[in-house]
């Protein structure tokens, strides 16, 4: 489904196949966020809120007289909007939004990260692999341990972007599942034009 030019769901499938096209199925490698993140920053809160406030909903609606069939009425429509108003304060839509459009894509020449923000907004950055320099991963999370994740870190030179004071620029990929053996399969892809 594509809205306007910058919300795009095919968006991944279409950046994947150009790659493909370009570098050969075995040299291109997509990098999601896991599993994990859907759990923690989308799923989870929707069930815990909709518990506490369907607990919250309950002790009061039942204690209740029966003659107050209106006020019941009024107080369903206000906790059903108080869901939807603590939903949208904790972001749900836009994690989700994260987790289903967010991708990187690692070729022989390039590292690409596309970012869509809402509907309005996609930022896309590219670092050409031979100005990195260092691929990190960091677990410091007792969730990242138990399931695997963590995050990805390319340090690269020479490109614009987030720059530190050295000039470095600096990717961060978060909630990537096993990465220890995604950053094998980066190296492996990113010393491809290296050899020739």
């Amino acid at each position: 489904m594509k809205i306007f030019s910058n919300f795009d769901t095919q968006w991944k499938k279409d950046a994947y196949q150009e790659m493909v096209e370009k570098y050969w199925k075995e040299n291109v490698l997509v990098l999601n966020k896991s599993f994990l993140f859907l759990f923690v920053k989308v799923l989870f809160p929707v069930i815990w809120w909709f518990i506490i406030l369907s607990a919250l909903w309950a002790t009061i609606f039942f204690s209740m007289g029966d003659d107050m069939f209106e006020a019941k009425i009024l107080f369903t429509i206000f906790m059903i909007l108080l869901y939807v108003f603590i939903i949208a304060v904790c972001n749900v839509v836009k994690y989700y939004i994260d987790y289903r459009m967010d991708f990187s894509l690692v070729t022989p020449e390039y590292l690409t990260r596309y970012n869509q923000s809402w509907l309005f907004k996609r930022d896309i950055r590219s670092s050409y692999v031979r100005n990195i320099k260092t691929i990190s991963i960091v677990k410091n999370d007792p969730l990242y341990n138990i399931f695997n994740n963590g995050n990805l870190i390319f340090l690269s030179e020479g490109d614009r972007g987030l720059t530190s004071e050295k000039g470095d620029w600096e990717i961060v990929l978060h909630y990537i599942q096993n990465p220890e053996w995604k950053k094998k399969d980066i190296t492996r892809i990113m010393k491809i034009l290296t050899q020739y």
